[in-house]
């Protein structure tokens, strides 16, 4: 919006990187709220975690100053009279897929309009106003606000078992992915992952033109012979009746990421892009901000990634054990009680290629306290599982960061995994061993130099 020229205020809890970025380009931020920062607006966006209580959409409601939530405002945006608009959803790899989407038509130069629900590095950032009719987003499938667009192209990367407490049942989640599927007009399209089960098991259900990807033979678009190197992978692309298109090159492992690469390529190739774009798009892909996002690459390394549900973790420690061979540490910081007591059984099982296992307290994510849903609660469900050899449970992130400083050793790869705040022991972590590294640098290494000078003149004059 401020790109588009609109005068833009905010209110939030506390200042932030994006909150600074947003100050720096153009808009007012209060950090507390207040009333009186909405009496001149002409209209209130609110994220779905605010709530009706909140006095600045309490004074919208009573004046009749126009309200919309974050997904009705880009819906909004996404108006299909004016836009066409590529709408990403499904239970994993929604951000990434899109930031692809985006790098791709960057790439092209499509001056596409984005949103995406991360922030694109080397400064590309979170959203972006273009002039054309390209608009690609995310659709949020945990309260169906998917549903509120009416894309021209519905993206579904995959389907899981996730966000019950709205759903209720696997059936109705995959009754909404339908419903999403079917919604792009005549001249749009739909596009899924068949290697996903879910996803083909929706398929005689799916009306329109339906464009599918994967390593499943049957795929439209198919993913060949994957090979890792230097911490990242490449793969080859063969279409079913065109055959080889060429190969992509990716900066960074795992067949999840490969799957949301050949999803991108699929959307992009089917708007017109060539497939060499596409690579070049893919290959100069930046990544985002909490997804596989290296913090430090040293004697320690640490990699901070969002990821906080089963399927995505067990995707996470896979494509990392591929990578790195050294003792593997996770600190895991469940999200929700909501999602802990739904999948508490699976989550043990995801974790079978950590070397150690550190649980953290759980993120509430605003959510209300439920009765018997804690720590202790997740612990009795690993520890069914792991001896407490791999297994650590403290409930304080700083005691974390301590132990996990103090317990550290050459070759080990530090995990900061969950969707709330562990990053920043992943942050604090990455200080510390990067000021190691650096002491070991201009003081032990130069000091053993030294001594290995001396000790070799010794000889020399002792041989003279």
């Amino acid at each position: 919006m401020l790109d588009m020229k609109y005068e833009v205020t905010g209110s939030d809890k506390q200042s932030s990187k994006v909150t600074r970025a947003l100050e720096d380009a153009g808009a007012q931020i209060w950090y507390e709220h207040d009333e009186r920062y909405v009496r001149h607006a002409d209209l209130v966006v609110r994220s779905t975690a605010i709530s009706d209580e909140n006095p600045e959409v309490s004074y919208a409601k009573q004046h009749g100053v126009p309200l919309l939530s974050r997904i009705e405002f880009m819906a909004y945006l996404a108006d299909p009279k004016k836009k066409r608009s590529v709408v990403i959803s499904g239970s994993h790899g929604k951000s990434t897929t899109t930031s692809m989407v985006a790098s791709i038509a960057l790439a092209a130069q499509l001056d596409p309009s984005f949103v995406i629900g991360s922030v694109l590095k080397r400064g590309i950032g979170s959203a972006r106003h273009g002039e054309s009719d390209l608009f690609i987003c995310e659709g949020d499938e945990s309260n169906n606000s998917m549903l509120s667009f009416a894309p021209h192209v519905a993206v579904v990367t995959n389907i899981d078992y996730d966000h019950m407490d709205f759903h209720g049942s696997l059936s109705n989640l995959k009754s909404s992915f339908v419903e999403f599927l079917n919604s792009p007009g005549r001249d749009g399209f739909s596009v899924v992952c068949l290697d996903d089960e879910n996803v083909r098991s929706i398929m005689p259900m799916l009306k329109g033109r339906v464009i599918t990807y994967g390593t499943h033979p049957e795929a439209e678009y198919q993913a060949v012979r994957r090979r890792v190197h230097n911490g990242g992978l490449s793969f080859e692309v063969h279409h079913r009746s065109e055959g080889p298109l060429g190969v992509v090159n990716l900066g960074f492992p795992g067949d999840h990421n490969m799957q949301n690469a050949l999803c991108s390529l699929a959307v992009c190739r089917s708007l017109g892009v060539t497939t060499d774009t596409c690579s070049y798009g893919l290959e100069t892909f930046p990544g985002i901000h909490r997804r596989y996002d290296m913090l430090h690459a040293g004697n320690v390394h640490v990699i901070d990634d969002y990821a906080h549900h089963p399927t995505e973790i067990q995707n996470l420690l896979g494509s990392v054990r591929e990578v790195f061979k050294g003792r593997l540490r996770v600190i895991f910081q469940p999200h929700r009680y909501t999602r802990s007591r739904a999948l508490a059984q699976q989550f043990p099982p995801a974790f079978i290629n950590a070397d150690e296992i550190i649980l953290a307290p759980i993120y509430t994510a605003n959510e209300k306290p439920m009765a018997g849903i804690g720590l202790d609660y997740l612990n009795r469900f690993f520890q069914s599982k792991y001896d407490e050899m791999k297994l650590r449970c403290i409930d304080d992130l700083d005691a974390i960061y301590q132990y996990v400083v103090d317990s550290s050793r050459p070759g080990d790869v530090v995990l900061t995994v969950g969707a709330g705040t562990v990053n920043t022991i992943g942050y604090r972590l990455a200080e510390t061993f990067a000021r190691r590294d650096a002491e070991l640098v201009s003081g032990v290494d130069l000091e053993r130099i030294a001594q290995e000078m001396s000790e070799a003149s010794f000889l020399m004059d002792d041989q003279n």
